[in-house]
């Protein structure tokens, strides 16, 4: 599904994955650059991971800038990614739809 469950709190990734593309001026793009997973934590039950095409070296210091940036559009805390996952590409499906079970599988691969 397209919503994680944080700490009882229902998130809907696109409203993150909207955020996310305007935070980082991806608003306009007609390719997917980015897209929200969830994965479990032991906190908070789940957790947000971002999948990147676009992500630089500096993991650790884009997720922080991101945070903040999500944070500054009025984005709840909760709601922001915990890690930045770099892929080549985003999977997608032959109808243009996220493929949520490639996106899955990805991070399964990479957590």
């Amino acid at each position: 599904s397209r919503f994680s469950k944080i700490a009882g709190e229902m998130v809907p990734h696109e409203t993150v994955e909207a955020a996310v593309n305007k935070a980082l001026g991806l608003d306009q793009e007609t390719e997917r650059r980015i897209a929200i997973v969830g994965v479990p934590d032991e906190q908070k039950g789940e957790a947000i991971v971002l999948l990147s095409t676009i992500a630089g070296p500096a993991l650790e210091q884009e997720c922080i800038d991101l945070r903040y940036k999500l944070l500054d559009e009025g984005l709840p805390s909760l709601w922001c990614p915990k890690l930045i996952i770099p892929v080549p590409e985003i999977p997608v499906l032959a109808s243009g739809k996220l493929d949520i079970k490639g996106c899955e599988a990805v991070v399964k691969r990479d957590v």
